[in-house]
């Protein structure tokens, strides 16, 4: 796949940029559904069918939790790039800066949040009876 260099982003159609852009992030999201499926195929083999709704209970919590990072880092690297377009390299530092500090402090919560309501958490994602304890350690 070839680079998209910003000189490119103001002169090419935007349906060949629109594919140059979107590929490598659709294979991305390709690669990480993969990885759920063989996931689920190992653990429904080897462990079985509690297993695999004990991963279905935790997958809504994971995929929050991936929003969230992705939300941050789309959201900053779209303010640094606004900021650098504007010649505005200070603003962009700190920007990213922030994006790496806020990062850390969502992570850090996150964590702590998840660890401490973890009875709770998992019930309310439908963990309850068989599935709670295999739930609790794939958590």
């Amino acid at each position: 796949m070839a680079r998209v260099s910003s000189d490119q982003l103001g002169t090419e159609p935007i349906g060949r940029l629109l594919v140059r852009q979107a590929v490598p992030a659709s294979i991305g999201i390709l690669v990480m559904s993969l990885n759920i499926l063989v996931d689920t195929i190992f653990v429904g083999n080897w462990i079985g069918s509690i297993a695999i709704a004990a991963i279905n209970v935790v997958l809504p919590v994971s995929f929050f939790i991936a929003a969230l990072g992705m939300a941050i880092g789309i959201g900053g690297s779209s303010i640094i790039s606004r900021a650098l377009g504007a010649d505005k390299n200070e603003k962009a530092r700190k920007t990213f800066g922030n994006q790496i500090s806020l990062t850390l402090l969502v992570t850090i919560s996150m964590v702590a949040l998840g660890l401490y309501f973890i009875d709770d958490l998992i019930p309310a994602f439908g963990g309850k009876g068989l599935i709670f304890e295999p739930a609790k350690i794939y958590y």
